[in-house]
């Protein structure tokens, strides 16, 4: 066996490893040496001759190993990242893909870290390690042990003994956004990165489906200065276009929270507009997806048409404020062809409207979820679920007809 380390192609480390894995089946070299090194003197005498009838005069070739030699690599980077060399057939010719562990596969590992550390009795109840294997979905069993040693560490700088449950959360928070960084805003900001994140959680919680919000944060974190994390429940492999939209709205739900609350918005939505036009881009041009059907009521081809109208502008208004920060070939070729521009555009415009008249609809509930994130902080798990099926929230049916339906950006 050939323990594989973390192999990324290129480079003097790569030939190295390719040559011993094309020799590995070669004649122990030894054996090779003295092979050629006695035929080549033998030829070197002139009077000895190669054969004497059938019975050759010279040392055969050596016979390869008959050991058998397994290669087994390792890598944290994508297949296609590797040299092509080194994952053809006949040398990783195999490749096996290790997920991270699913809900009950964490709760397995949450029982083994934390019994092995000192912790508030009150963690042993399956409530809460039911609650901590939800909302850490996409957690790797490194990751879960980091945060449970990274939990006691918090405890013995507060002169305690053993660890608790929100010990447990600033763990994972750090392990994800960042350490918090003790700075008090001015109540207006405040209040404004309160309510752009009440924006995320509360269309999260309304249109994306399967998914649960497990943290809303206004503590600066990372250089950003608040963020909502939401995860999927059950671990999937491909998505629908409603599952695409309801990303785009919640991405948008924060500037349309903004715009709704405060008829401007502020420099923290620039992230969200310019995922939310990659998302519509590859939607386009990786998932050969389109906008959303129109359900006007009415039997008419134009009104229709200037509906469709009325996405793109807002799409293209939103789209022009991103800047030229796209790398990726897929979404670069979208942007430049006009056509496709131009459904995403219009993707992007109805997931606006959509943001829109959903946090306008729940205005009330949005600021019930602020004022409590203002008050708090940081609001986690169970607490944070409770918290927004409190705020009532109601998907509103749009009426595209009427011109109140209508943002101004």
């Amino acid at each position: 066996m050939f323990p594989g380390g973390m192999m990324g192609g290129g480079g003097l480390a790569l030939n190295q490893l390719l040559v011993v894995m094309d020799g590995i089946d070669n004649p122990p070299f030894f054996r090779r040496l003295f092979t050629n090194w006695t035929n080549t003197f033998l030829d070197a005498t002139y009077f000895i001759p190669a054969r004497v009838g059938r019975m050759r005069l010279r040392i055969p070739r050596p016979k390869p190993r008959q050991d058998q030699i397994y290669f087994i690599g390792a890598t944290n980077v994508p297949i296609s990242a590797l040299d092509p060399a080194l994952t053809r057939p006949g040398r990783m010719g195999r490749h096996v893909w290790l997920r991270t562990p699913q809900k009950h596969d964490r709760k397995d590992i949450f029982d083994l870290y934390i019994n092995k550390v000192a912790h508030e009795p009150v963690l042993d109840s399956d409530k809460k390690r039911d609650e901590l294997a939800r909302i850490t979905s996409g957690y790797s069993p490194a990751m879960i042990e980091q945060v449970c040693s990274m939990a006691l560490t918090y405890a013995h700088a507060e002169g305690r003994a053993v660890f608790d449950y929100g010990d447990i959360l600033e763990a994972m928070t750090t392990v994800e956004s960042g350490t918090a960084v003790n700075v008090e805003y001015p109540a207006e900001d405040t209040r404004a990165v309160a309510i752009h994140e009440a924006g995320h959680a509360a269309a999260s919680h309304a249109y994306m489906k399967d998914t649960e919000s497990t943290r809303i944060s206004i503590r600066m974190r990372g250089g950003s200065l608040g963020h909502h994390q939401a995860a999927e429940q059950v671990e999937r492999f491909s998505s629908w276009r409603s599952d695409q939209m309801a990303n785009l709205i919640w991405a948008l739900g924060a500037m349309a929270a903004e715009r709704v609350f405060f008829g401007q918005t502020s420099t923290g939505v620039g992230g969200d507009v310019q995922s939310a036009t990659q998302m519509a881009a590859l939607m386009v041009g990786a998932a050969a997806m389109g906008p959303e059907p129109l359900e006007l009521g009415v039997d008419d081809s134009k009104e229709e048409e200037r509906v469709l109208k009325r996405f793109e502008e807002i799409g293209l208004q939103l789209m022009n404020r991103t800047g030229n920060a796209y790398q990726h070939d897929v979404v670069a070729s979208v942007l430049s062809d006009p056509a496709k521009r131009k459904l995403t555009a219009q993707i992007l415009g109805q997931a606006y409207v959509t943001a829109h008249n959903f946090i306008r609809t729940n205005r009330k509930g949005v600021e019930k979820i602020a004022d409590e994130v203002v008050e708090r902080r940081e609001i986690y798990g169970d607490e944070l679920l409770d918290l927004l099926k409190s705020a009532n929230l109601k998907t509103p049916k749009v009426d595209l007809l009427e011109r109140t339906s209508w943002p101004t950006l």
